[in-house]
C-alpha cells in the first residue's frame, strides 16, 4: 500500500510537471516564437538627378527642286550630275566625324486617274543626321555653308536644315544612368534603417528590381531657328529611375 502510494504520488508530480511544461512551451515560446515572425513588404521608390545636355542634333535634308519636282523626262547626263553633287556633299561632311548618312533614292512620280499611270515628275529624299558637341558649333556652321555652296550648283537639289536641338550622347546617359542605380540602392538602404527604427526590428533589403523602361529623362525642348546657325539655350534636365525594393524585417 505504501509503495502504491508512493508510485500514485510520483505519477502525479510527472502529470503536472508535464502540464507546466506544455503551459510554458504555448504561453511564453509561442509568444517568443510570434515575436520572431518576418515581416515581408515591398516600396516603390523614385530618384532623380539633373543632367547637363552636352550636344546638339541636326539634321540636313537633300530634296527634289520645283525643277526637278516637275521634270517628266531626266536624261542620265542629269542623273550623274545629282550623283556627282551628293558625292561631293558627302565627301564635305566626311570630314566631320560628327553626321552620318549619304545615300539619296531618286524615282519617277505619277498621278493616278482612271487607271491611267502619268508621269508628273521626279522626286529625291536624302538625310544625314548630326550630333553635334557643343565645342565644334563653329565648325559645324562652317560645313553648312560648303554644304549650301556646293548644292547651289545643282538646280535639280534643294537643301534644308531642320532646327538644332540640344540633347545627350550615349555616353552621359549611360554613365548618369549608373549614377541613378546608386542613388536607388543608397535609398533602398535609408528606407531599411527607417523601418528597423519605426518597427522595433531588424530590417534589410530582400531583392530590388529596376524599371529599366521606367529609367526616362525630360527631353530638352529647346531649339534654334531652322534658318540660322543661332545655338539654342541649354538647360539641365531631368532623369529619373524607378525601382521596386522587398524589404525583410526580423
Amino acid at each position: 500500500m505504501k509503495s502504491f502510494l508512493k508510485g500514485l504520488g510520483l505519477g502525479l508530480l510527472c502529470l503536472i510537471l508535464f502540464v507546466l511544461g506544455v503551459v510554458f512551451n504555448t504561453e511564453f515560446l509561442g509568444l517568443k516564437n510570434h515575436d520572431k515572425q518576418n515581416i515581408e513588404f515591398s516600396r516603390n521608390i523614385e530618384v532623380s538627378n539633373e543632367i547637363m545636355p552636352n550636344i546638339f542634333n541636326a539634321t540636313l535634308n537633300f530634296s527634289a527642286s520645283k525643277e526637278l519636282s516637275e521634270k517628266t523626262l531626266i536624261s542620265n547626263e542629269e542623273k550623274s550630275y545629282i550623283a556627282q553633287t551628293f558625292k561631293e556633299i558627302s565627301d564635305r561632311i566626311a570630314k566631320e566625324y560628327y553626321c552620318k548618312g549619304g545615300s539619296y533614292t531618286l524615282e519617277p512620280s505619277y498621278n493616278y486617274h482612271q487607271g491611267n499611270k502619268t508621269l508628273n515628275g521626279y522626286r529625291l529624299y536624302s538625310n544625314f543626321t548630326c550630333q553635334i558637341p557643343q565645342n565644334k558649333s563653329k565648325d559645324y556652321e562652317n560645313l553648312i555653308k560648303d554644304i549650301e555652296n556646293i548644292s547651289t550648283t545643282n538646280t535639280l537639289i534643294s537643301f534644308n536644315t531642320k532646327a538644332l536641338k540640344a540633347g545627350f550622347d550615349e555616353m552621359i546617359l549611360e554613365t548618369n544612368k549608373e549614377n541613378l542605380y546608386d542613388l536607388a540602392l543608397k535609398k533602398a538602404f535609408e528606407k531599411a534603417q527607417y523601418y528597423s527604427k519605426s518597427l522595433a526590428k531588424s530590417c534589410t533589403m530582400k531583392n530590388i528590381h529596376f524599371d529599366n523602361d521606367g529609367t526616362k529623362y525630360r527631353s530638352p525642348n529647346l531649339s534654334a531657328s531652322a534658318d540660322s546657325i543661332v545655338l539654342p539655350i541649354v538647360q539641365s534636365e531631368k532623369q529619373s529611375l524607378k525601382a521596386n525594393v522587398l524589404f525583410v524585417c526580423y
